[in-house]
């Protein structure tokens, strides 16, 4: 998402709405403020950071993830409703089908990452993860030295434009690990099972 497209005070809203289901009254007021004064002026990917800070009872820490996918929806809305106001009627439609069809591509390949990385031994997850590190940080992809490769923290914030160089990669450390043969096995299968769940999406993008 391009976040010069919104202004500070229509995130707001977006955070506001997306808070909205967890904490309400003062303290929604309060961590909105505090959202405002502290990250108001910055892209969206800090999400993950501003929840860290508001997530201090064992409540909403369970929450967390839920909560950033509830911002995240609710900000690509209010961007969307931005974009249409500046489009004529016939453009509009189209724009609503190519949003819905990115959602789904997004879907679509974190479904991919994770399912193929799903199928790799726990005896090898250790240094399958590292090896793919490597290969993201040549993409100039950033991630948590902690984290997996295949944590939803991580793929929601991979752009578009990067889908086909990271299945790319994660297929190059699979044939090293166990053989072309098996990494062709596991990815003609995974992508006949993404295909069957998003029908519309053009696997062309990803793969």
């Amino acid at each position: 998402m391009s976040v010069d497209v919104l202004s500070v005070a229509q995130k707001k809203q977006a955070i506001a709405k997306g808070l909205s289901r967890f904490v309400q009254g003062n303290v929604l007021e309060q961590i909105v403020q505090y959202w405002e004064q502290r990250y108001g002026n910055q892209p969206s990917f800090v999400l993950n950071r501003f929840l860290q800070d508001i997530c201090t009872t064992d409540v909403l820490k369970q929450q967390r993830k839920e909560m950033l996918r509830e911002l995240l929806f609710e900000i690509a809305e209010v961007e969307k409703q931005v974009r249409l106001q500046g489009k004529p009627p016939a453009e509009q439609g189209q724009t609503k089908h190519e949003t819905l069809v990115s959602g789904y591509l997004t879907d679509a390949f974190i479904q991919f990452i994770q399912q193929v990385v799903h199928t790799v031994t726990d005896v090898d997850r250790a240094e399958f993860d590292a090896e793919v590190k490597a290969q993201l940080r040549l993409l100039k992809l950033s991630i948590d030295p902690l984290q997996r490769v295949d944590a939803l923290d991580f793929l929601e914030f991979v752009p578009l434009s990067s889908y086909a160089k990271v299945i790319t990669a994660l297929y190059e450390v699979y044939c090293e690990f166990y053989g072309p043969a098996k990494a062709d096995q596991i990815y003609a299968r995974t992508r006949l099972q993404v295909k069957n769940t998003f029908p519309d999406v053009d696997l062309h993008q990803l793969l």
